[in-house]
C-alpha cells in the first residue's frame, strides 16, 4: 500500500514538472525571456529524475501511459487557459480518447 500511495504521488509530480517545462519552453520561445531558458534548463533534469523513481516501482509501459497522458492532457489545458490557444473538437476527441486509454491500461 506504500508504494502505491508513493506512485500516486509521484505521477502527478512528475507530469507537473514536464508541463512546468513544456511551458517555461514555450513561454521563452516566444518571448525569448532568459529566465525561462534558465529555469527549464534547471528543471528539466528533475523530471526525469522524478521519471527514474517511478520506473524503479512499475513498468515502462504503465509509467509511460500514466505520466504521457498527465502531460498531454496538462500541457493542453496550459495551451488553452494560459497561452488562450485554440483546439478543434477533433483534438478534444483525441484527448478523451488519451484518458480513456489511461484508464484501461490501469484496470488491468
Amino acid at each position: 500500500m506504500k508504494h502505491a500511495i508513493q506512485i500516486w504521488a509521484l505521477v502527478p509530480a512528475c507530469a507537473g514538472m514536464f508541463i512546468l517545462c513544456n511551458s517555461l519552453s514555450t513561454h521563452w520561445g516566444t518571448t525569448e525571456n532568459r529566465n525561462s531558458l534558465i529555469a527549464f534548463v534547471a528543471l528539466s533534469p528533475v523530471s526525469y529524475g522524478l521519471f527514474a523513481l517511478i520506473n524503479k516501482r512499475i513498468d515502462l509501459a504503465i509509467a509511460g501511459a500514466l505520466v504521457n497522458t498527465m502531460i498531454a492532457v496538462g500541457t493542453v489545458l496550459v495551451g488553452v487557459l494560459l497561452f488562450k490557444e485554440q483546439l478543434s473538437t477533433l483534438q478534444y476527441v483525441n484527448i478523451g480518447f488519451a484518458i480513456a486509454s489511461v484508464t484501461l491500461l490501469n484496470l488491468a
